[in-house]
């Protein structure tokens, strides 16, 4: 079995990721240069930082990453097993040289840079990875290019870093760790203007070119279908367009009009992903705190003049990438028809299929659980899977095969069977998938203004099926009876109303918005006795 699922998994991967693996895995490059030619590029304009993170250096010796304070006391904390490996990227990222008030904290900064200098020697440790690597070239420069001075032994680090990047780029992972390595590489190579720096340029625009297109759909989605992912994606084409038009006025180098238009396909994606409270719905992996929101995004296009003109439908099929959102005064509803994306590279996937998210007013009020860790242990396999999400569980296996921390083998393939509209709203759809064991689950939803009726239909032979509701930790839920639910939220009261053969039972769990972080939550749990049932979710309140 377990040979089985490995090759499941493998045959989907392109041969270049295979290709790179093992030639990293033999090989281990490096690279023989270890001084370089210094010259920096004039630019025309300084960096600004139009979304500022938050805070993550407390003092000089301590760090608030993913929820979890830590020290870095000593050169080997830079690489502690008593961290996480997630926590000791971030270390590595730098992340605080361009956070809020960054200049009360710049003689921390500077001492920090010479620090990681003098502790993380080339090339061993997490310093090295490309990953990290990558993130922390591009703080380094927007640092610089805000008037913070980088002396000659800090450079000629930079550029030692810039020159192993473009010797371990990520070809064995693709996806956003590639175009993370790009814009990296654009970033030290306008920065620096030496002969080297021209082939990291080069090679990152290469790259650029290529992954632009792949890596945004036509209907704006980047091809992870995570909206976090998707967002970090957006400023990154931001920061790219601030970097190349702004600060070095080299619009020469990349198609620009080309850059803006996908810039505002992802926004409009990224709205109707976005909940009314302004953060982001919880498909595959997604969690609070890791990339900026809606707003931020769409207010750093504006200040740098991009002419974000969005639609004002509420209602949509983002037919390319699977998802299905539609909005009424009284609720948002948003739900995952999408296929497990990309094939070659599904890392952040979850067993998600058909789930929905859904919201009352301005709060959420049907939530997937989200993701408090990485890593490969339980509770990671368990919010990757189908029973941590607002669908149908059956047989008591995972929709897609989700395996490990980061890996898939066999997966579905969702559709959008019909879809009616009236006056650009959203009135019904049907959609459906056929699981791993042959049973076809089709999940239909029909919107009034303040009412929203479900029904599931499993076709096929099934000995279980159990069918969850993760409610928001803020819902208050009575039970009237097997059938009938009585819910209270922010003022809001909703009923929730089964139809069918059904065993309805309240459970336990976690709501995960944050790395790190995992709140109590309620979750029904419908164990279906034959194939069919059906929710009505209605509020009572007329104004919103």
């Amino acid at each position: 079995m377990k040979l089985l699922k490995l090759i499941h998994t493998i045959k989907y991967l392109k041969f270049v990721q295979l290709s790179y693996r093992l030639h990293y895995l033999l090989l281990k490059p490096k690279t023989k240069q270890t001084v370089f030619n210094i010259q920096l590029r004039n630019c025309s304009k300084s960096w600004e930082n139009k979304i500022a993170k938050p805070i993550s250096m407390l003092s000089p010796t301590q760090f608030l990453f993913l929820n979890h304070l830590g020290q870095l006391n000593t050169a080997e904390d830079w690489n502690t097993p008593q961290q996480e490996k997630l926590w000791l990227y971030n270390l590595h990222y730098f992340d605080d040289l361009n956070a809020k008030n960054t200049i009360e904290r710049k003689h921390w900064h500077n001492d920090l840079i010479h620090k990681w200098i003098d502790e993380n020697p080339y090339s061993s440790g997490n310093a090295w990875e490309p990953y990290p690597n990558s993130l922390r070239i591009v703080n380094w420069v927007k640092w610089s290019l805000q008037g913070n001075t980088l002396n000659e032994v800090q450079l000629q680090s930079l550029a030692l870093q810039a020159e192993h990047l473009s010797k371990t780029v990520e070809w064995h992972i693709l996806a956003n760790h590639l175009f993370a390595n790009a814009k990296a590489l654009i970033f030290a190579g306008l920065y620096f203007d030496t002969m080297e720096s021209k082939k990291w340029l080069n090679l990152g625009l290469k790259i650029y070119k290529k992954e632009i297109d792949e890596q945004v759909l036509a209907d704006g989605a980047n091809f992870e279908l995570t909206p976090m992912y998707h967002a970090i994606f957006l400023e990154d084409l931001l920061d790219i367009y601030q970097l190349i038009a702004v600060c070095y006025s080299a619009n020469d180098l990349i198609d620009v009009s080309h850059l803006k238009n996908k810039i505002i396909k992802m926004l409009e994606w990224l709205k109707h992903l976005s909940h009314p409270d302004g953060e982001i719905s919880f498909f595959n992996d997604a969690a609070f705190g890791i990339a900026s929101t809606y707003e931020n995004l769409r207010n750093y296009a504006e200040n740098l003049e991009i002419n974000v003109a969005l639609t004002d439908m509420t209602d949509v099929s983002l037919t390319n990438s699977g998802y299905i959102a539609v909005q009424r005064e009284a609720y948002k509803f948003i739900m995952d028809v999408a296929e497990v994306g990309p094939s070659y590279q599904p890392g952040h996937a979850h067993a998600d299929t058909l789930s929905f998210e859904l919201s009352i007013g301005d709060s959420r009020f049907i939530v997937n659980s989200g993701i408090s860790q990485y890593g490969l242990g339980a509770e990671r396999l368990y919010q990757r899977g189908t029973s941590a999400h607002n669908t149908v569980e059956i047989d008591q296996q995972n929709s897609s095969e989700i395996w490990s921390g980061f890996r898939v083998a066999r997966r579905v393939s969702p559709k959008l069977n019909t879809i009616h509209y009236n006056d650009n709203k959203i009135i019904d759809f049907s959609s459906s998938y056929k699981s791993l064991t042959g049973v076809t689950h089709t999940r239909s939803v029909v919107f009034q203004e303040n009412r929203i009726l479900l029904k599931d239909n499993l076709c096929g032979t099934f000995k279980s099926a159990i069918s969850y509701i993760h409610f928001h930790p803020d819902v208050k839920i009575k039970k009237e009876s097997n059938h009938d639910f009585v819910c209270e939220l922010n003022g809001h009261i909703i009923d929730i109303q089964i139809k069918g053969e059904v065993e309805t039972i309240f459970k336990d769990g976690y709501w995960n918005p944050e790395f790190g972080k995992s709140i109590s939550n309620k979750c029904l749990k419908i164990n279906l006795l034959s194939n069919t049932y059906e929710i009505s979710i209605s509020c009572r309140d007329t104004d919103f």
